[in-house]
């Protein structure tokens, strides 16, 4: 952390998260940083959220969301018109078995 501090080096820092959603090992790991993000998504589902707990510089209130594609993880500009969509999905799903 010194080293990172006194030469200005933007360091990551990947730590793993319990199955209770806590960040595992010691809670000095979490101190130590400006921001604590989690990438939250299921294994088989192509979305996934990027969620800001920690920000010692501003607002924890605010979510990325991404789509796993060919060529890596892209931008979901509009949110809402996947969430409606999914939902809309369902409804219909779940109406056709009816």
């Amino acid at each position: 952390m010194r080293v990172c501090k006194s030469r200005a080096i933007t360091t990551i820092i990947i730590g793993h998260v319990t199955k209770e959603g806590n960040i595992a090992g010691p809670r000095v790991l979490e101190h130590m940083v400006d921001t604590v993000l989690y990438l939250e998504g299921e294994r088989y589902n192509q979305y996934r959220i990027l969620r800001g707990v920690k920000n010692r510089f501003g607002s924890t209130n605010e979510i990325g969301m991404f789509e796993m594609q060919e060529e890596g993880m892209g931008e979901i500009t509009n949110p809402s018109d996947v969430l409606i969509s999914e939902r809309e999905d369902a409804l219909s799903r779940f109406l056709h078995r009816l």
